[in-house]
């Protein structure tokens, strides 16, 4: 007997509830749904053991597509009879799905995966900490698990007859962004479960949470419709829209649908980033209790390099290195639902980091015309920069020198009056970091007959860019491991005068603490040179012909 022609005359699929609930927005509830069908139409010497032997994956299922198609004599089938065959009854394949992209901890079991690697059907992907995943389905639905998430694809299948697929996945945990495939005309939607509910599509993109088997479900729909059921029996479902979002209870039951809150507003974010720690303020968004932001280096956001989570308007992120990302922000509310994303390009170049200035210390009173600026070595840099301003500012600088290989610089011929200095380091290759915080002194007259100056070099002095209200960890050591410190101070300044520690090579590094308790990363270790020098009953270094009187070592 021949095998049935897929034609719109010789058979169909049955529009079944699931699907016909996004089509016609009928209510269900738990269970409502029926087994999607297909319609086949009966021909010539056609019976039911013999459809069964050719298309059920169990062929004694052919009594149970009799009584779906409620046929009074099985025995006899009239030549353009519908038969509904439901779908699970036909034969199918597994058929797997792929692992797009890795980043992090990604595994199945006690084996790690790797972008490209299959996914068979029943397969667990989970990511760590750390981790994140993008898994393209058969019915080319793509997942994006994020960190600490657990995802069974419980059912990945070809149907043989139909030259169709069957995709459905459990969220057991954790976080993913769905873009669902269209499904074929008639045939069930892409659905994913999660121990609350069943959220059912038919092609959109919205997001899942999950907080495990005692937590409860939140969904975001950012395009199309997506149909929440909870797993509360006679729990009225929801069809929820593009731009809302429902929580399904851990006991199983659907809220109704909210509005999501609106993206950030983001253009008032600099393209350019120079700090190790990148800060990032949005202006609040009302009704949000929280920020949620992510950065990747690709638009689609399959390689996921930070996301953190704020409850003030400000995303801080540490440890980026220094290149081209994209930032996604969202505002958060009380419900914990993520609404709408807002989208950021930027450019982090934050390396080599500027070297810590010394002196003067910030807005110094000085005398005379000259000054002597000074600095902590970086050992990232291979030279460094200095540019000095008066009024007109850094778009018109007075002195611009580059090339600099020493730690400081003697400035001369200058007028009276209030200046602004900066720092840059250069590494190998004419490589370019950012300029560091500015400082500022003011050059004085000397007065007349002053008594001669009196300098000292019993301490070292530093001074930091700061905001209100930090503390700083400042550490100083004799390795650039800091194990073990020499000195080690907590300061509510953002500078320190700090007695000679000894002799030799020192090495220096802080970070600092926000108000709110923030702590930021370490600075990169700068170091600093104390001479063994000849020392006066005062403690100073003598000096003859303008240079200190260095003992052998």
């Amino acid at each position: 007997m021949s095998a049935p022609q897929r034609s719109p005359k010789r058979c169909a699929l049955a529009v079944l509830a699931a699907a016909g609930l996004l089509a016609c927005g009928a209510s269900f509830g738990a269970g409502a749904a029926a087994d999607p069908a297909w319609v086949y139409s009966a021909e010539p010497g056609d019976t039911l053991i013999g459809l069964g032997q050719r298309l059920l994956a169990d062929p004694s299922s052919w009594r149970e597509v009799a009584r779906e198609s409620s046929l009074r004599n099985p025995n006899r089938i009239a030549v353009g009879t519908s038969l509904r065959i439901p779908l699970r009854l036909l034969r199918s394949e597994p058929a797997p799905a792929s692992l797009l992209s890795a980043t992090g901890d990604v595994h199945a079991g006690a084996k790690a995966l790797h972008a490209g690697d299959p996914l068979a059907e029943g397969s667990v992907v989970e990511t760590g900490a750390d981790g994140q995943a993008t898994v393209k389905l058969v019915d080319g639905t793509v997942l994006r698990l994020r960190s600490a998430g657990r995802l069974d694809l419980s059912e990945s299948r070809r149907l043989r007859e139909l030259d169709a697929t069957r995709s459905g996945v459990k969220l057991e945990q954790g976080r993913v962004e769905i873009k669902a495939a269209p499904a074929h005309a008639g045939l069930p939607g892409f659905e994913i479960r999660t121990p609350q509910g069943v959220l059912g599509v038919r092609g959109t993109e919205f997001r899942v949470e999950t907080e495990g088997a005692r937590g409860v479900t939140r969904g975001e729909v950012l395009g199309g419709v997506v149909a929440f059921d909870g797993e509360a029996a006679g729990s009225p479902g929801q069809r929820v829209g593009a731009g809302h979002g429902t929580v399904i209870s851990a006991a199983g039951t659907v809220a109704p649908a909210v509005a999501l809150l609106a993206p950030p507003d983001t253009r008032s974010l600099p393209s350019l980033e120079d700090r190790i720690l990148v800060r990032f303020a949005l202006t609040p968004v009302e009704g949000a209790v929280a920020y949620r932001g992510q950065v990747a280096r690709d638009a689609s956001f399959d390689q996921l390099v930070a996301e953190v989570s704020s409850a003030s308007p400000e995303l801080r992120i540490a440890g980026l290195p220094d290149g081209s990302y994209f930032l996604r922000v969202s505002a958060v509310d009380a419900a914990g639902l993520q609404g709408e994303d807002a989208i950021h390009r930027f450019t982090l170049k934050a390396r080599p980091e500027a070297p810590m200035p010394s002196a003067p210390a910030p807005r110094a009173v000085l005398f005379g015309d000259r000054v002597e600026l000074a600095w902590a070595g970086n050992d990232q840099a291979r030279s460094y920069r200095l540019q000095l301003a008066g009024r007109a500012g850094f778009d018109a600088p007075l002195k611009d020198l580059s090339g600099l290989d020493g730690q400081r610089v003697s400035l001369e011929g200058l007028a009276p009056g209030t200046y602004r200095w900066r720092l840059a380091s250069t590494a190998a290759g004419d490589d370019k970091g950012p300029w560091g915080a500015e400082r500022s002194f003011e050059l004085r007259p000397l007065p007349k007959n002053p008594p001669p100056p009196v300098v000292g070099d019993r301490a070292v002095d530093f001074s930091w860019e700061g905001r209100p209200g930090q503390t700083f960890e400042f550490q100083v050591a004799r390795n650039d491991r800091f194990a073990p410190t020499v000195f080690e101070r907590v300061l509510d300044q953002p500078k320190i005068e700090l007695p000679l520690p000894g002799v030799g090579r020192f090495y220096v590094r802080l970070r600092a603490r926000d108000p709110d308790g923030f702590v930021g990363p370490y600075t990169a270790a700068q170091h600093f040179d104390v001479p063994n020098c000849v020392r006066s009953s005062g403690g100073g270094c003598v000096h003859h012909d303008g240079a200190p009187l260095i003992l052998s070592p």
